[in-house]
C-alpha cells in the first residue's frame, strides 16, 4: 500500500509572501532616484532675484524646457557676458538656442520656457532671451524669481 506524504503546512493557516512587496519598493525606489537625478539636472546654480510680492506658481507641465542665463565671469559681474544654455547643457550662442527651441516648438505646439538668470545680469540681456523666445512663436514662457521662504 502506498502512502502518501502530506506536506507540513496546514492548508486553513494564512501566510504572508513579502515578495512583491519586496519587488514593489524596489521598483520605487529606482524610480525616485531617476526622478531626482534628472529634475536636480536643471538647476544650475546661481543667485536668483528675490522680489517683494511674487505671485509666482510652479509650472506643472511635462512639455518644458529651462533655459539658464548666467554670467561668464561671476567673480567680476560688471565686464561679464552671458552665457546662455538649455537645462543643464554646455552654452551655447543665442541663435542656437533659439533654433533647437522653434524645432521643440514645431515638435510639441504646447512648450513651455522657463527663463532663469541669474540677479547680477542686467535686464537687457535677460530682455534679449525672452525677445528671442516670442519670435520663435513660443507664447508660454516663464521668468523664474527665489523668493525667501519667510515670507
Amino acid at each position: 500500500m502506498r502512502r502518501t506524504v502530506q506536506s507540513a503546512r496546514d492548508p486553513n493557516v494564512l501566510d504572508f509572501n513579502a515578495t512583491p512587496m519586496v519587488d514593489v519598493i524596489f521598483m520605487l525606489t529606482i524610480f525616485f532616484m531617476l526622478v531626482t537625478r534628472f529634475s536636480s539636472a536643471e538647476q544650475v546654480p546661481m543667485d536668483l532675484p528675490r522680489p517683494d510680492h511674487s505671485v509666482a506658481r510652479v509650472p506643472t507641465g511635462s512639455e518644458r524646457v529651462t533655459v539658464n542665463c548666467r554670467l561668464a565671469n561671476p567673480a567680476d559681474p560688471a565686464y561679464s557676458d552671458m552665457l546662455v544654455s538649455v537645462g543643464p547643457n554646455q552654452p551655447e550662442p543665442l541663435m542656437v538656442i533659439g533654433d533647437r527651441l522653434l524645432v521643440l516648438k514645431q515638435e510639441t505646439p504646447g512648450l513651455q520656457v522657463i527663463v532663469r538668470a541669474d540677479r547680477r545680469l542686467p535686464y537687457a540681456q535677460v530682455r534679449q532671451v525672452m525677445r528671442m523666445i516670442a519670435a520663435r512663436g513660443i507664447e508660454m514662457f516663464n521668468v523664474v524669481a527665489h523668493v525667501s521662504e519667510d515670507e
